[in-house]
């Protein structure tokens, strides 16, 4: 999540390092990918045009007078077309530093510049997501004031990484609530959420009915005289450094309450409701329903929406519907902010292909204390906006007070290793919102805040402590720990197939057993259909931790991905299949990327080569040659896969790419990969020494002819059955199509070593045996010799 240091700031005091911020959220819980740093800016004064006229010796150039405060007016010549007189503008002062100039005077066709008017995009801003020419900061702001203090423009934007289990803080002010925790300094509340929603009747509002329990509160609430424009700059600003994208001033809202708060809304236009009745129900079966994005969708009732008397009008935690969408001409609102259960969002999620801002909130169950909060605060900014708030409606379940959790002081000492006082543990929880109160002289009664509900045992307290109390405080002591055997067959046979790999040139690498939704939106992105059924994380981490692998290839894939050069990998680990209990299996896997041959289509000598180190690993760990046989697999080649069998058993399988999952992928090169599953694998057959004959062999090579669908291995496997005993070896080494071998045919060269073991085999009777395996190969599979 992306969180402006400058918006923080609003509700708590913090340090000038943006670094020393950094470390103290990954202290506390929450790591910071990255520091997004913010341009060097100065000298931007807050300015009016008091005048603008034409340049007098350039068409297209305006000449203006800038009101900067304190009786000083600057003459700035400007050829942006968006101005005019009156308006409130950022000026850049002589010297004034911007991302990639300094000014300095300059004359502009006769004229002195004495500064510069300032877009979105010379603020460090990107320019496409406000007005195109120069940025107009509307009423409210004091003449000759900075612009980048102001603005809180100098301020880094951090990355950080929320945790699954703590939507609470998937917001500005949550985070800014731990931060105040963290550093002991007092926390500062939004405007408007102390106190609950405007109370009384609405005889215009809208009437809520709640037909499914996956709802467990929804506040809904009019508002008037709403007139749709430009957001505030103040707000567009920062929900653009939070990465969201201004729209209009009833849609920022919506989204800077989500961003700061933590609970999604959504705005229908309340003219457009029909019978002025909100319905929060199942689908039904076969109805249709256009989002705000154009997209229709065909719901089931395992989809849940909000409706009107007319049909849906939102998936409930994911999107609104286009029917109700609020357009420049709406001039009365109703306020959505709901409460659903995070389970039956996330698999609507899934199922529709659909994620968004909202239903990555949503999906964690939020707590219903948010819906108060986020209806508040959106009240008070739409209020700022001029509009005439009504009182609102509120249903479902109330706000109830979480149960006390009974905690055991010595639980500190047990879990973390050293003891606090009673006096110390309050002092860790009471700024993160708990409330402490002495049960006895050794036990706490602890009341978690109303939007923390993932507290709920005495273990989930000690975490609190330890956060707030340093992980680094806990003694690094190395716990008794018991031994655990490893079957020897295991580790042996996992150890082996290592060592044939890298003997073939591979590295092994070891990728994560958890993923996200990425890789189902890499097949769908694709066009492939649905991956396989994956193992669920009832309580996952992180989005990107919450199903189980069901193979190693796109661990593989993300990997190569990354790799500037061809690269040849490998990895031993375990992939899960859902089911009861979950089958987890133990796989080899290995993977290349390579440039393309010039050769035929029909023709891959990377797929052989694949083949080949399959075959060579099968027989270290066997002792015996698998058969290859072409099947299709999702997400590989559809003419280019094969299962790797023995004893018609498959324990593996190998194959090309699919080309359009390597270029979602955004691989440089074509791929291939391979995948054995090592407890499929018969145990290994012990080599037996054979004495070679005291006489030579007879050498014999053929070009047959045979139909396409003919593979090599057929072919290898009918002569050595034709030839019996006498035929020592047999080995198809090349293949040639053409207008030589026929239409629908296709023309083998074949090694034979033919020989006795009793004696010298003659010309006559290795002219025989050919003719032997000749009339057997025709009978067979058709195949003539070439002519």
């Amino acid at each position: 999540m992306r969180a402006p240091i400058g918006w923080l700031r609003d509700f708590v005091d913090l340090p000038a390092d943006s670094q020393a911020i950094a470390d103290r959220l990954a202290q506390i819980g929450f790591p910071v990918e990255e520091i997004f740093k913010r341009p060097t800016l100065s000298g931007i004064l807050i300015g009016k045009i008091a005048t603008l006229e034409r340049h007098p010796n350039a068409d297209r150039l305006l000449v203006a007078t800038v009101d900067v405060g304190n009786d000083r007016r600057l003459n700035v010549a400007t050829a942006a077309t968006n101005v005019a007189v009156d308006q409130t503008i950022a000026v850049a002062t002589i010297g004034a530093q911007l991302p990639d100039v300094r000014i300095e005077r300059r004359k502009m066709r006769g004229f002195e510049s004495e500064g510069m008017m300032i877009s979105a995009d010379e603020l460090g801003l990107p320019a496409e997501w406000f007005e195109d020419g120069i940025l107009q900061l509307g009423g409210g702001a004091k003449l000759g004031d900075d612009v980048v203090e102001s603005l809180r423009l100098q301020d880094d934007v951090l990355d950080v990484e929320i945790t699954a289990n703590r939507p609470d803080a998937m917001s500005i002010f949550g985070l800014a609530r731990e931060l105040a925790a963290a550093y002991r300094v007092p926390l500062r509340s939004p405007a408007g959420i102390a106190s609950p929603p405007l109370g009384g009747v609405d005889s215009q509002g809208v009437q809520i009915t709640l037909e499914s329990k996956d709802c467990a509160r929804f506040v809904a609430q009019r508002f008037s005289n709403i007139r749709v424009g430009v957001s505030p700059l103040w707000m567009r600003i920062r929900l653009a450094l939070a990465g969201q994208r201004p729209i209009s001033n009833v849609v920022d809202v919506s989204n800077y309450v989500m961003l700061e708060i933590g609970q999604p809304l959504h705005f229908y236009d309340a003219a457009r409701i029909s019978g002025r009745h909100l319905i929060v129900r199942d689908a039904r079966e076969g109805e249709e329903m256009t989002t705000l994005d154009g997209t229709k969708y065909k719901l089931s009732p395992s989809h849940l929406v909000i409706a009107d008397d007319d049909g849906a009008q939102g998936l409930a935690g994911l999107k609104g519907g286009q029917e109700t969408e609020v357009t420049a001409q709406t001039s009365s609102i109703v306020l959505e902010a709901a409460n659903f259960s995070g389970a039956r969002v996330r698999r609507m999620s899934v199922a529709l292909g659909l994620r968004t801002e909202a239903s990555a909130r949503h999906e964690k169950t939020l707590a219903p204390i948010l819906t108060d909060f986020g209806a508040t605060r959106a009240a008070r900014l739409l209020a700022d906006e001029g509009a005439t708030v009504h009182p609102a409606h509120v249903v479902g379940a109330p706000i109830a007070e979480l149960p006390p959790i009974e905690f055991p002081v010595r639980e500190v000492k047990r879990l973390l290793g050293f003891a606090l006082s009673s006096e110390q543990i309050a002092q860790n929880l009471e700024p993160l919102g708990f409330a402490v109160k002495r049960r006895s002289s050794d036990s706490l009664d602890i009341v978690a805040p109303l939007w923390r509900r993932d507290v709920s045992v005495a273990a989930d307290v000690v975490e609190e402590v330890a956060r707030m109390t340093g992980y680094d405080n806990v003694p690094a002591e190395i716990p008794a720990l018991g031994t655990r055997d490893i079957p020897s067959t295991d580790y042996l046979l996992e150890r082996s197939a290592a060592e044939v790999l890298r003997s073939l040139g591979y590295a092994e690498i070891v990728s994560y057993s958890l993923h996200g939704p990425r890789v189902r939106e890499k097949f769908a992105q694709s066009g492939l259909a649905p991956h396989l059924p994956l193992a669920e994380v009832l309580n996952p981490l992180s989005e990107d931790q919450r199903y189980l692998r069901a193979g190693l290839e796109p661990g593989f894939l993300d990997y190569l991905a990354r790799a500037r050069d061809p690269m040849k990998i490998f990895e031993i680990g375990h992939t899960f299949a859902p089911s009861e209990p979950i089958d987890e299996r133990a796989i080899v896997g290995w993977a290349f990327t390579a440039p393309p041959l010039d050769e035929p289509p029909w023709s891959d000598t990377r797929f052989r080569k694949l083949k080949g180190h399959a075959e060579a690993l099968v027989q270290q760990l066997t002792g015996r040659k698998p058969e290859v046989r072409p099947v299709e697999l999702l997400g590989f080649h559809p003419g280019k896969t094969a299962a790797l069998l023995i004893d018609e058993r498959q324990v593996g399988h190998i194959g090309a790419i699919d080309p359009r999952l390597v270029n979602a992928y955004e691989l440089r090169w074509l791929a291939y990969a391979a995948s054995i599953d090592l407890r499929k694998l018969p145990p290994k057959v012990t080599a037996r020494f054979l004495a070679p004959s005291r006489f030579p062999t007879v050498q014999r090579d053929l070009a047959l002819v045979v139909p396409l669908e003919v593979s090599a291995a057929d072919v290898e496997s009918s002569i050595a059955a034709a030839g019996g005993a006498r035929c020592k070896a047999v080995q198809v080494f090349d293949e040639y199509r053409g207008p030589q071998a026929g239409a629908g045919r296709k023309s083998l060269a074949v090694h034979l070593a033919l020989g006795r073991d009793d004696a010298t085999m003659t010309d006559a009777q290795a002219d025989q045996l050919v003719q032997d395996v000749l009339k057997s190969l025709h009978q067979r599979f058709g195949a003539t010799l070439r002519r």
